[in-house]
């Protein structure tokens, strides 16, 4: 059973889901913008025989609190890492897609110690020719306006991403891009202000990339395979939901990778 609850952080409370034994190894999900936790809700099913499963809602998005700002990546690490220490939890394994990615890649440097592995589903690990090209489509792909324009944006904007798989997928994923749709393009901004490559590369935690061919992402996860040799590879389906569209898929190669270590 999958369970929901608040944890607090330093501005506000964080939404968060959880699944499996209390005193199991934890793995902390992180979702993409402008997703929430609930993506991640298949791949805890299948993992929580054996894990303690935690997914989180994003600062701005889900159930979590509204920020003023997102200032930088910097601000949404902190507040999930607080949020992880106020439920009494150390050490943890990590898995972070896309955006969620990039939250939790600066965790090993602005908190040692804390995590025992990261898996990233979809690296964003962009030059800034292509954070140039990004800016114009992943910023502000919608605005909320009177005559209600902005839901059919909003849907056919979510069916290029590929949530149009699956009707429900679509429809989830439409109710959580309208929450989150101030913050959604200060958490892209954010993204394309980070300094990504730089943090991926002084990664000194046990590393997992993991994407699918029809990822929108998959050319940087190329590109991930090559800067860092070291790091365990996964490759799923699923275009840019895999958790949902690929659940087996994801849990076995998070398993295995921690199984592994």
């Amino acid at each position: 059973m999958i369970t929901r609850r608040y944890a607090n952080c330093r501005d506000g409370q964080v939404h968060l889901r959880e699944a499996g034994p209390i005193d199991a190894p934890v793995i902390a999900f992180y979702h993409q913008t402008a997703s929430s936790g609930v993506m991640f809700e298949k791949v805890m099913k299948q993992l929580a025989d054996r894990y303690r499963c935690l997914s989180f809602d994003s600062p701005g998005f889900g159930q979590s609190y509204q920020p003023d700002t997102i200032p930088d990546l910097s601000y949404v690490c902190d507040r999930l890492m607080e949020a992880i220490s106020d439920l009494g939890i150390d050490r943890f394994h990590v898995c972070g897609h896309h955006t969620g990615g990039c939250a939790a890649i600066e965790m090993p440097s602005r908190h040692p110690g804390r995590l025992l592995s990261l898996t990233l589903i979809g690296p964003v690990l962009v030059n800034d020719v292509e954070k140039a090209e990004y800016r114009k489509i992943f910023v502000e792909p919608f605005k909320v306006e009177r005559s209600g324009a902005f839901l059919q944006t909003a849907w056919d904007y979510l069916n290029m991403i590929g949530a149009g798989h699956d009707l429900e997928l679509h429809r989830r994923e439409l109710v959580d891009h309208l929450i989150g749709h101030r913050t959604m393009p200060m958490a892209f901004n954010a993204v394309w202000d980070q300094d990504v490559e730089g943090f991926f590369l002084r990664l000194d935690v046990p590393l997992h990339i993991m994407c699918s061919r029809d990822d929108v992402l998959w050319p940087l996860f190329e590109r991930a395979c090559e800067m860092r040799p070291d790091a365990t590879q996964s490759i799923v389906g699923g275009a840019d939901f895999q958790p949902d569209r690929d659940p087996q898929g994801v849990a076995t190669g998070l398993a295995d990778f921690i199984a592994g270590l």
